[in-house]
């Protein structure tokens, strides 16, 4: 529709927004929105494209193609891999939102809240809330309340003050989007007052649990949208919302693949931006083709790369796996040395954060700590692994190793 409003009359443009509304393949969603200055309540409502059909066949192709590869991987490769995507979607959704961050500082927190240490680490919070989604432990938002939880969750600590929520469950008072091309123009504001949120929210909620109607790729593009456009906090929209909608697409995808929908938003930022202002102008009158289209695209581009990354992985660690099978320096020693190696090198492939533990190669290896210890000590005197660190000490392969 948008594109047609820049073409026609305005006559011409509301007969052809008729026309499309009332099309016998229209979906409607019984989800309303007010665009800003002017006083027209409008229904949200697709049309289905070949566009969407093709491109949600394509993420189901590639996501099942990435999961075909990632279940070949050995054990500690694919843990490190899910490690690595973890981390590279949390500091995505970090800079999406401009809350500074670092991929190293992300890694360590995540590592040590896996280790269990009970020191408290910046993003905690958010970590677990994200582990949970691939341990197949997600619980799907039923209530207001549930979605107050996971932004609390999710925001822990990285909020002023008096950016937090002041009514019973959501804001209180008015809030508004600025462009982000730094006019200070403003784009989009926020439902209010807060019963009028409550009640959105409901409907958002109705909407992603019990409607069957919508494809639930395309369902999820859809309560992506509407989340945006209720805007029910002040600050931490953006990833509350990217939060929920991969909580939602683990039950369409699986667990690995949701682990790439913030970084493809952030790589494709100005489109993912551009498709939220279009949805909520005027000029849309609430047709969402536009925004579930470059959504799905999103989706779909992030997989790709995603796999493509995986497949680089899983070649350079075939051929670690090669050298260290025909390297003569293992050829008198214990086979358990060679496996320690190996799994040294899934670590130095498929995890940013470099470095393994004593107590994690004990338990992947089924020895003890005292003999992993021993085993270390020696691979350090033959300069083949090295260590940072301490309690815990962190043992990384040296890269030349596998660059000679």
């Amino acid at each position: 529709m948008f594109k047609i409003f820049h073409e026609k009359t305005s006559s011409d443009f509301n007969k052809i927004y008729d026309q499309r509304f009332n099309y016998d393949s229209a979906v409607h969603l019984r989800l309303n929105i007010k665009p800003m200055s002017q006083p027209n309540v409008y229904e949200l409502f697709y049309i289905p494209s070949n566009e969407m059909i093709k491109t949600v066949s394509k993420i189901h192709l590639i996501s099942a193609e990435f999961q075909k590869k990632f279940d070949a991987l050995p054990k500690a490769a694919q843990n490190q891999f899910i490690n690595e995507c973890l981390v590279e979607e949390l500091f995505n959704t970090n800079e999406l939102e401009g809350v500074k961050s670092t991929r190293e500082e992300i890694a360590r927190s995540t590592k040590e809240i896996q280790l269990n240490k009970k020191s408290k680490k910046r993003f905690g919070s958010m970590i677990k809330s994200y582990l949970t989604l691939i341990t197949d432990d997600v619980h799907f938002p039923k209530k207001p309340q549930d979605v107050r939880e996971i932004y609390d969750h999710i925001t822990e600590g990285e909020l002023d003050w008096r950016e937090l929520p002041d009514g019973e469950v959501f804001r209180r008072e008015s809030t508004y989007v600025l462009k982000k091309s730094g006019t200070g123009k403003v784009i989009h504001h926020g439902i209010t007052p807060e019963t009028a949120i409550m009640n959105a929210v409901e409907k958002l909620l109705h909407f992603m649990n019990e409607n069957d109607d919508v494809p639930p790729l395309i369902k999820v593009a859809i309560g992506h949208y509407y989340f945006g456009y209720i805007h029910p906090f002040y600050d931490g929209n953006g990833r509350t919302s990217r939060f929920i909608s991969s909580m939602y697409l683990t039950e369409a995808l699986g667990s690995i693949s949701t682990l790439s929908l913030s970084r493809g938003c952030n790589k494709y930022r100005n489109k993912y931006l551009e498709a939220f202002e279009i949805s909520n102008s005027i000029k849309s009158r609430g047709e969402l083709n536009y925004f579930i289209e470059t959504f799905l695209a999103i989706i779909l581009e992030a997989l790709i790369e995603m796999t493509a990354e995986l497949k680089e992985k899983s070649e350079l660690l075939r051929m670690a796996y090669e050298k260290l099978n025909q390297d003569p320096i293992f050829e008198n020693m214990d086979k358990t040395y060679t496996d320690m190696m190996f799994i040294l090198a899934q670590n130095h492939f498929f995890d940013s954060s470099s470095g393994i533990t004593i107590k994690e190669l004990a338990g992947i290896l089924a020895k003890s700590e005292a003999t992993i210890r021993k085993m270390i000590k020696e691979l350090l005197e033959m300069s083949l692994v090295d260590q940072k660190g301490e309690k815990p000490a962190y043992y990384y392969v040296k890269q030349k190793y596998f660059e000679s």
